[in-house]
C-alpha cells in the first residue's frame, strides 16, 4: 500500500512541476510579446514623456530595466509581466487612440491572458495600477 502512495505522490509532484514550469513559460512568452509590442511603439512615440511610469516599473525589476529585460528571473516573473502591461497600457492611453488601435487590441488580449493565469494576477494588476497612477501624479512636473 505504501508503494502505491509513494508512486502517487511522485506522480503528483512531477505533474505539479510541469504545471509550474508551464506557467513560467507562459509568463515569459507574454513578456516577450509585450517587449515586441513596446518596440513596435517606440519609433512612433517619445518614451521620455513616460519616464515617471518607467521609473515606477523599474523599482520592481532586478538588475536591469523594463526597456532592457534580459534575465530569466525577470522575464518569468508575474509581477514584471503585470508592470510591463501596465506601462504599455499607460502609454497607449495617453497616445492618440486612432493611431494605435491594433496595438491596443493586442495589449487587451495580453492582459486577458494574464488574468487567466491565476486569481492573483488580476489583484496584482489592479493594485499596481493604482500605485503607479498615484506615483506618477505625485511626481513633480
Amino acid at each position: 500500500m505504501s508503494h502505491v502512495n509513494k508512486h502517487l505522490a511522485r506522480t503528483l509532484e512531477q505533474q505539479h512541476k510541469r504545471s509550474v514550469r508551464g506557467l513560467f513559460l507562459k509568463i515569459q512568452d507574454l513578456n516577450n510579446k509585450c517587449t515586441l509590442l513596446r518596440k513596435r511603439l517606440e519609433p512612433h512615440i517619445d518614451m521620455t514623456v513616460y519616464q515617471n511610469a518607467i521609473d515606477y516599473v523599474n523599482e520592481f525589476i532586478s538588475h536591469t530595466t523594463i526597456l532592457n529585460l534580459k534575465f530569466i528571473t525577470n522575464t518569468q516573473n508575474l509581477e514584471v509581466l503585470v508592470l510591463h502591461t501596465l506601462l504599455l497600457s499607460y502609454v497607449l492611453e495617453n497616445e492618440d487612440p486612432c493611431s494605435f488601435e491594433y496595438e491596443q487590441k493586442l495589449l487587451h488580449e495580453y492582459i486577458q491572458e494574464i488574468f487567466d493565469l491565476n486569481e492573483h494576477a488580476k489583484t496584482l494588476f489592479i493594485n499596481h495600477q493604482e500605485k503607479m497612477l498615484y506615483y506618477i501624479q505625485s511626481q513633480p512636473t
